[in-house]
């Protein structure tokens, strides 16, 4: 698997998505700090939300060699400004998460917001169910 850095706010699935990936037990878990675990860089969902911390995102992208950006389905706004993916050096793609409790009109909603940030591939996953899963471990291959 690339090594790759996950990253969008607070409760839009990151670390249960992180998980998932390493076929762990889910269990839900605060992410507090920038944190490594195999091939994946956990982050706070914070350190998306406060743009005093947008800059630890930006150091953390030099050491990976795939963004992955993540909206919640069941989100009804943009946690991206647009053009957010030319802050990193390395590509970037889009996961819109929670899609076992969400309409597909908001996995669309959320997958719009996710190329209003810049990406120009999504996919679309539950963690929960492994939906989608299969293709985002190819992706990530």
């Amino acid at each position: 698997m690339k090594r790759i850095l996950l990253v969008g706010s607070v409760g839009c699935g990151k670390t249960t998505l992180l998980q998932r990936l390493h076929g762990d037990d889910l269990v839900y878990s605060k992410t507090e700090s920038i944190y490594a675990e195999g091939q994946v860089v956990d982050t706070p969902g914070e350190y998306l939300e406060l743009p005093w911390f947008k800059h630890a995102l930006r150091l953390a992208s030099f050491e990976v060699e795939l963004v992955v950006l993540l909206a919640s389905a069941t989100v009804y706004e943009a946690k991206f400004p647009p053009g957010f993916t030319t802050f990193f050096m390395p590509p970037s793609i889009g996961v819109v998460t929670k899609t076992d409790i969400a309409t597909p009109e908001q996995v669309s909603i959320a997958g719009d917001y996710l190329r209003l940030a810049g990406v120009t591939e999504t996919l679309s996953v539950s963690a929960l169910t492994g939906d989608g899963m299969a293709a985002l471990t190819e992706r990530l291959a």
